[in-house]
């Protein structure tokens, strides 16, 4: 790690530091060292919209043909039922809170797809600035539930990895029980079809209740061993490999079992990846969302290429279903529940049997 003098150049250029900007109408803040930058709309949700790993000059972030644009005052002609999440859906990295996906009426609080939080603006203090360091706590209240959020990143210098430490506490006087989700999107130029998805070994895989693109290769409410599963002519498909763009097809595929807290992505054209290791009792469940330019309709109409590896507190994706499953996370009246997990970019080939303690990877090659 290099040495810095903290003495000079209160405004720096140089190993950790930090900036606001406004985009596209939205404060955000750019946090950076030598290896990463990463740019979080503090004014809509937190969103993850840049996390570019510099000696590539990759972007991991998958970006969606919406727009975000907060001087745009102009209403949708017509509210979708299900909410308006995609209308102002630019990709990237969203929080998901208090429900995941389905909407839900619980306690009267007409949640639309994917929650709350994610449309909501966060005020933010920046706790250290230094060279060597950069931390920075959002915190938000929900609106329409009695939810209190705040979230710390870190990110030390030379440093390949952010470490996210997180707390919702139930500021209300009775029970309230919520779904919590994270839902980073990858695309080009870092997504193609020699990528590969490592688990824990021992997952077990379920394709969606719902054929929500018309043209899943899967049937529905499918067991199977990650990472085969067999298509409608039984077929074995390995879902870790993401398909060409030609496939054009998209399904989502949930993933229950998991041992341990983590996923890797890894490219081996370029030797470089990307990994999450998180808690395993706050998240034991995933969704992968896999559209190979075969989301049709709207608002993607066939032009996309992405996926998105998403850890969930609870399946199915229904807040209502999860508090009849048992799965929901109950809060009773100033009850808090904290997490804690770290992002990781790393260089490899091969495949990934996980993290260390330092944020590490264990990799084959």
């Amino acid at each position: 790690m290099p040495v810095y003098d903290n003495f000079y150049h209160h405004n720096r250029n140089y190993g950790c530091r930090c900036h606001e900007i406004v985009y596209k109408g939205y404060g955000a803040l750019v946090i950076e060292n030598e290896v990463l930058r990463t740019t979080i709309l503090a004014g809509k949700g937190t969103d993850i919209i840049e996390l570019l790993y510099k000696p590539k000059d990759v972007d991991f972030m998958w970006r969606s043909p919406m727009e975000v644009d907060a001087h745009n005052r102009n209403p949708v002609t017509r509210a979708f039922e299900s909410g308006s999440f995609l209308d102002v859906y630019e990709g990237g990295w969203q929080e998901l809170l208090p429900s995941i996906t389905s909407p839900t009426n619980y306690k009267g609080t007409n949640l639309g797809f994917h929650g709350e939080v994610m449309f909501l603006p966060w005020q933010y203090q920046i706790l250290e600035d230094t060279p060597q360091r950069v931390r920075v706590r959002f915190a938000v209240r929900l609106r329409r539930t009695p939810l209190f959020v705040t979230k710390t990143v870190t990110l030390n210098s030379g440093a390949s990895f952010l470490e996210f430490e997180e707390s919702v506490r139930n500021e209300g006087d009775e029970p309230f029980s919520m779904m919590w989700g994270h839902h980073p999107a990858f695309g080009k130029p870092f997504l193609d079809e020699q990528c590969y998805i490592d688990l824990p070994a021992g997952a077990t895989g379920i394709t969606y209740q719902r054929d929500f693109s018309g043209n899943s290769p899967f049937a529905c409410n499918m067991e199977f061993s990650w990472p085969l599963a067999p298509d409608k002519r039984g077929k074995p498909v390995d879902v870790s490999r993401p398909l060409p763009p030609g496939r054009k097809t998209a399904y989502n595929i949930y993933i229950k079992d998991l041992r341990e807290g983590w996923y890797a992505i890894t490219n081996p054209a370029l030797g470089l990846g990307f990994g999450v290791n998180w808690d395993i009792q706050v998240f034991p469940y995933m969704l992968i969302w896999n559209v190979y330019r075969g989301y049709f309709h709207s608002p993607f109409f066939g032009r996309t290429y992405n996926i998105a590896l998403e850890i969930y507190s609870a399946i199915p994706d229904s807040l209502d279903q999860a508090i009849e499953l048992g799965r929901d996370i109950r809060l009773d009246a100033g009850q808090e529940i904290s997490t804690k997990f770290a992002v990781i970019v790393y260089g490899a080939r091969g495949r990934v049997r996980g993290f260390d303690e330092e944020h590490r990877v264990l990799s084959d090659a």
